[in-house]
């Protein structure tokens, strides 16, 4: 009899802490009155008739039904709160028996230790529980890097525990399947849990330099709009003097000479002006940086830049490593180059495919020996060198990116192309 009014006093405990974690107020219904009774059955089931313990599991997905009568069908609320219950019950058990076995209860009174137990919980449920600020447990559970940390510390402790249980006691035969099935999920669990982890922290890291990349380059495209702002106020000034050109020059041909000469002028002085109708604030920064180094070294840069936010599966900041080293690779060889002086860098975007393309005047290469361009250590401009182009490779590996070099005649000049994209290469 005693066991039947504990079943019944722990099944009306959970049902009572599911509504205080969802915010509802508790009411004795059907469903209540069916969870009591299938839970009551269950345990009569094991108990009397020799079912076997591995049943009770069952009582997990009956609560869940519950969950979704009673509360409604969302996943994700139905997983937290019950992995909530279950930590909740099960410490107020825990916490109640240690008080019994600190107070060295009289054995008259230890056989109704169980009914006592539950019927504490059950008043600390209904009187004490709304009391506490179980949202920001609810939050804890939100945060998945800390319920990762917590889930690993409870199956650590749960294997340490049967580890310990199991060497004190060294009897095999006290063991059954139940508890060699708990275990073992146990050891599944930590190896997932650590693994998940992991990549949580990878994932976590790429956030990070994520916002420090936009905050390195936010500067540079502030500059640039602070720049084309002011040299609005030039723009009267530019119009007037090419109109006011008719004036000075008596012939057609010298006006439009005259004209086409001051056009040019200021279109170069406004060359990277363009950069700001693209999106992704974060590489046009970084490109607007760039190419005002390049300027410095008096080299000829067009481009055409073709994207909106730039979404893809690769983080920003690995497509802004992979700009900067193709171009600081071209930048260097026309550097070194007395012949050449003109660099050309492309990227567009379509739906979720993206292609980047940075080339620069040179002679022809044997395509061996372009092979060999992304080989560790692999440079002719001196030691401890060549290896932008290899993380370049290793970055498109990673990603699963396509690179190509190759040579490109252009008006009859050669170029060395790199080409990066995440659309497969015919």
């Amino acid at each position: 009899m005693v066991d039947r009014i504990c079943v019944v006093l722990e099944a009306l405990s959970i049902a009572v802490c599911l509504h205080r974690l969802y915010g509802k107020k508790f009411r004795f219904d059907i469903a209540t009155a069916s969870l009591m009774t299938i839970e009551m059955i269950m345990m009569q089931a094991i108990d009397y008739f020799g079912w076997p313990k591995e049943l009770s599991m069952l009582f997990y997905l009956v609560v869940a039904g519950y969950c979704v009568v009673e509360f409604g069908f969302d996943i994700k609320r139905i997983i937290v709160n019950n992995v909530l219950y279950l930590i909740i019950i099960g410490i107020l058990q825990i916490v109640v028996m240690m008080v019994f076995y600190t107070l060295e209860i009289q054995p008259i009174i230890i056989g109704l230790q169980s009914m006592i137990s539950n019927i504490v919980i059950l008043l600390i449920v209904i009187f004490v529980k709304p009391r506490l600020r179980i949202k920001y447990l609810v939050a804890l559970l939100n945060d998945k890097e800390k319920i990762l940390f917590v889930s690993l510390i409870i199956c650590i402790i749960i294997t340490a525990f049967w580890l310990i249980n199991f060497k004190e006691i060294n009897y095999l035969n006290q063991y059954d399947l139940y508890q060699y099935s708990l275990f073992a999920m146990c050891i599944i669990m930590i190896g997932i849990l650590i693994i998940k982890m992991g990549r949580y922290k990878i994932k976590s890291k790429e956030i990070e330099a994520e916002l420090k990349m936009h905050n390195l380059y936010a500067d540079s495209f502030d500059n640039l709009i602070d720049n084309i702002r002011a040299k609005q106020h030039e723009f009267d000034n530019h119009i007037n003097t090419i109109y006011s050109q008719h004036y000075v020059y008596k012939t057609y041909d010298d006006l439009v000479e005259a004209q086409k000469e001051y056009c040019q002028l200021v279109t170069i002085d406004n060359r990277f002006n363009k950069l700001l109708v693209s999106g992704n604030p974060v590489i046009i920064g970084f490109l607007y940086g760039k190419f005002v180094e390049i300027d410095k070294y008096g080299i000829d840069i067009s481009y055409k830049i073709s994207i909106q936010e730039l979404k893809t599966e690769i983080p920003t900041y690995k497509l802004v490593e992979i700009l900067g080293n193709l171009i600081n690779n071209a930048l260097e060889a026309l550097v070194n180059s007395k012949r050449y002086n003109r660099m050309y860098v492309f990227i567009e975007e379509s739906n979720k495919n993206f292609t980047i393309e940075v080339r620069n005047e040179n002679d022809y290469i044997n395509y061996e020996d372009i092979d060999s361009f992304f080989s560790k250590g692999y440079s002719k401009k001196g030691e401890n060198r060549g290896l932008g182009l290899f993380h370049v490779k290793n970055i498109c590996n990673d990603y699963k990116l396509s690179l190509v070099c190759k040579n490109q005649e252009i008006n009859t000049i050669n170029w060395i192309c790199f080409i990066v994209t995440n659309k497969k290469v015919v």
